[in-house]
């Protein structure tokens, strides 16, 4: 509920703005939410504000009237060319005219930091939603002018966007989400796995890598090696290395399938729409603490997860089956941005993700 005042309602034809900008994971799992959304409003007008590299997991998606992207990263590369400030600010005058012309009668910011508030803020929609000023970040509340308070404990990502709308009087039960299939990342992934001779659900996709933000949680890659010549060995199921479209080669695909004992197949860089349809059709995901982790997870892959100095009662798997691989140490979960020492990962051996698996594939 609202703080302090009368349950709010939202615009049944309104124009409505979704604000989660990243991370990819974090967009994701707003996903429910938007699904619970639609189902309450119908006829309104519903448009995500979301980072570019979040955004192609939204486009197309058969809830939304459209998708408006902030390019951060990109105005930071025109900063730093030469003369390309002018451009830079060019783009940044153009995405908030673009924000200001849709003429939003609602906000929802469903990521509660100061980069969010302002955007949500520069909305200029007269009814902003946002965090309660205890579970947001940086100031957030500041910036809008509802506010729905989050219940005590560890709190899933999914878990409070729901929450965040329901504070609003929208029913979320069973809102699941919605990733969307197109016909041409369906016909390049089922050609890549063509060339490769293997079919629906005789593959295992393993995602080594993260982003450069997350490199703390990598886990070794003679380990992940281990792990992909057992999975031939042991299951006759062929590893299908992945990584994103900003990751560099250093998170190790080529350097797992060297190690690797069985062959392996290195995919291209993937679109994540193309990611999404390579792991609808895999047997099984595995991975560390990562965004492409909820995009399995989302599109009904069975997935097991490293964590190390996460809480994944907070960012773990949440869709489908899933099983967590960890250990338990007084240092963790954490909040360290980098870590010099991360015994946490290391303590994780291969015939512990061997264990996950068996009993992934056994509950199914």
């Amino acid at each position: 509920m609202p703080d302090g005042a009368e349950k709010l309602s939202l615009p049944q034809t309104g124009r409505i703005a979704l604000v989660r900008l990243s991370a990819l994971g974090d967009v994701i799992n707003t996903l429910p939410a938007l699904t619970a959304l639609r189902r309450a409003l119908p006829e309104a007008h519903l448009t995500w504000v979301v980072e570019a590299a979040s955004a192609g997991v939204l486009r197309g998606h058969p809830m939304l009237d459209g998708v408006l992207v902030l390019d951060r990263k990109g105005w930071g590369r025109s900063v730093r060319q030469i003369r390309g400030i002018r451009s830079a600010a060019g783009e940044v005058r153009g995405f908030f005219g673009q924000l200001r012309a849709a003429r939003f009668d609602a906000a929802i910011d469903f990521q509660g930091n100061l980069r969010s508030g302002v955007v949500t803020f520069l909305s200029r929609a007269p009814l902003r939603i946002g965090l309660a000023r205890r579970d947001g970040k940086e100031l957030n509340y500041l910036f809008t002018n509802r506010h729905v308070a989050m219940p005590d404990g560890p709190l899933h990502r999914v878990e409070r966007g729901l929450r965040l709308i329901e504070g609003l009087g929208i029913d979320t039960a069973d809102a699941a989400p919605v990733v969307p299939s197109a016909d041409g990342d369906r016909e390049r992934v089922d050609a890549l796995l063509a060339e490769c001779h293997l079919g629906a659900g005789q593959f295992a996709v393993v995602h080594a890598g993260t982003s450069e933000f997350g490199r703390y949680k990598q886990w070794p890659t003679d380990r992940w090696a281990a792990v992909a010549s057992r999975l031939r060995d042991e299951l006759g199921l062929c590893v299908v290395l992945t990584r994103g479209p900003g990751e560099s080669e250093a998170a190790g695909a080529q350097a797992i399938a060297m190690q690797a004992a069985a062959d392996a197949v290195v995919a291209p860089v993937l679109s994540l729409a193309e990611l999404a349809e390579l792991y609808r059709r895999c047997r099984l995901f595995l991975s560390v603490d990562t965004g492409p982790m909820h995009l399995a997870a989302a599109v009904g892959a069975p997935v097991v997860a490293l964590f190390g100095p996460k809480d994944p009662r907070v960012y773990g798997p949440y869709f489908g089956r899933s099983v967590v691989v960890e250990k338990e140490m007084d240092c963790r979960p954490c909040a360290k941005r980098s870590c010099d020492d991360p015994r946490c990962m290391l303590a994780i051996e291969p015939g512990d993700v061997m264990e996950a698996v068996r009993e992934l594939l056994r509950d199914a």
